[in-house]
């Protein structure tokens, strides 16, 4: 008689004695706790608050110490706070760590599944900031998607313009600047008159009002009006929310601790353009940190502080700077199998990591040392890979000027003059003067 196989959770050890998994939904929770600690091991909960407390006190009155949960939308954030708040260890678990194996997908298997692996020592934990950061994070990605919005609702107001062949998205740079809004507004309040309109025009416009004239004549045709009234009325509605933001965003920070001093005289950086924030953003971000992250080449204070929305102000959840660029998927993740190399298995990239992509990718064609290695790497594996590399790289400086408290020095990346690399730059130098019909002279000293 055969024997039959011991499933592989019973034969291990468990590491975790009074832990708890659960199933989060949108309407029920599902929770496992050890069948030694309870007649009933698995219960369910709805998600009613009365029904979280009752969960929790559920698990406080059977000594559980660590509580596992998926990370199901927004659905675990209320309950992951008040197991926090109740003195419990909440640990927030990616999904596709505790997939069930085929055949057992039902809520309560899920729970059991994830109960399982929590006691054996299976789960990690996903990073999740402080109700600082949380808040300040949620202001900040609202902004972000104003931002974006604010910009489609800019291109159907182009869109209604060009409808009526009015050409002033061509003669001036932006629409959403000073004197695009001036005459955009002035004809969603009525007014025709082309030599009136171009009139409006701010005096740092680069065409003059004979140019503007031309452009703006057209046909007032009425449905293409409604379309530009509507396209611009959502415009400065996410203008509006925007600018709410930006006071929300203002006085989160202004109640955090600093941790730099406010007097610290920074290098200044250039606005970058409308999307700015409505308070010196560069500071901010030095206050909360007590460093210059913009002295780092292609981050401006607009990404320093969405940085710092999605990473928190220190990295100590990261021990080392290799856990941090795994934790941002900008790490290779290769596949190997009998000694061969087969490929690199997909990353789980996050907003922070998508944050670092946009300032690598606004290095290409500029000055600096870290322009030249993404030239360089694109010169060899193409863009795509450049960009990823470049990114890497500036997540290594962040969590060095983090770890080291000191502002950024772009020296550092300079590679170093030594005797081999002396003598292979004077020997290219060599060879391509000669390929020009010319020798290469040394000066003689002064």
């Amino acid at each position: 008689m055969s024997v039959p196989d011991t499933p592989a959770h019973l034969s291990m050890e468990k590491v975790r004695h009074r832990a708890a998994g659960i199933d989060i939904g949108a309407t029920e929770h599902w929770v496992c706790v050890d069948p030694g600690l309870a007649s009933a091991p698995v219960r369910k909960f709805g998600t009613f608050t009365e029904d979280l407390i009752t969960l929790v006190a559920w698990l406080k009155e059977l000594g559980i110490t660590t509580v596992a949960m998926e990370a199901t939308g927004v659905y675990w954030r209320e309950l992951y706070t008040r197991i926090e708040e109740a003195g419990l260890e909440a640990r927030l678990v990616d999904p596709r760590k505790t997939r069930n194996p085929r055949g057992r997908k039902t809520d309560h298997q899920d729970c059991e599944w994830i109960w399982t692996m929590h006691a054996h020592g299976l789960l990690d934990g996903a990073f999740v900031p402080g109700p600082a950061v949380q808040e300040l994070r949620t202001y900040l990605r609202f902004r972000q998607s104003r931002v974006l919005q604010a910009g489609v609702a800019l291109k159907e107001v182009q869109r209604a313009m060009s409808l009526m062949n009015i050409k002033l998205q061509h003669v001036i740079s932006d629409i959403g600047g000073t004197t695009g809004q001036r005459i955009i507004q002035a004809i969603v309040a009525g007014e025709r008159n082309p030599e009136v309109l171009a009139a409006l025009r701010d005096r740092r416009c680069k065409h003059d009002e004979a140019t503007l004239v031309k452009a703006l004549r057209g046909t007032w045709r009425p449905e293409h009006l409604f379309l530009l009234r509507q396209a611009h009325g959502d415009y400065e509605y996410h203008r509006r929310a925007i600018d709410a933001c930006d006071e929300q965003v203002s006085a989160v920070i202004a109640r955090i601790p600093a941790k730099g001093d406010d007097d610290t005289p920074l290098k200044p950086k250039p606005p970058s353009g409308k999307n700015d924030y409505g308070f010196d953003a560069q500071k901010a971000a030095h206050r909360l940190t007590g460093i210059d992250l913009t002295t780092i080449d292609g981050i401006g204070p607009n990404t320093a502080l969405s940085l710092l929305g999605e990473i928190g102000f220190d990295l100590s959840p990261w021990p080392t700077v290799k856990a941090f660029t795994a934790w941002l998927g900008l790490c290779p993740n290769p596949k190997r199998s009998g000694g061969k190399h087969l490929g690199n298995l997909p990353t789980s990239a996050n907003l922070a990591a998508r944050i670092l992509r946009n300032a690598a990718m606004g290095l290409q064609g500029k000055q600096g040392e870290l322009a030249r290695f993404f030239a360089k790497i694109a010169s060899r594996r193409g863009r795509a890979e450049a960009i990823t590399a470049t990114a890497h790289k500036l997540a290594r400086i962040v969590y060095a000027v983090f770890r080291d408290h000191v502002d950024f020095d772009p020296k550092k990346l300079a590679p170093a003059m030594t005797e081999q690399r002396k003598k292979s730059l004077m020997e290219r130098l060599a060879r391509q003067a000669g390929q020009l019909g010319m020798n290469l002279v040394p000066m003689t000293p002064a």
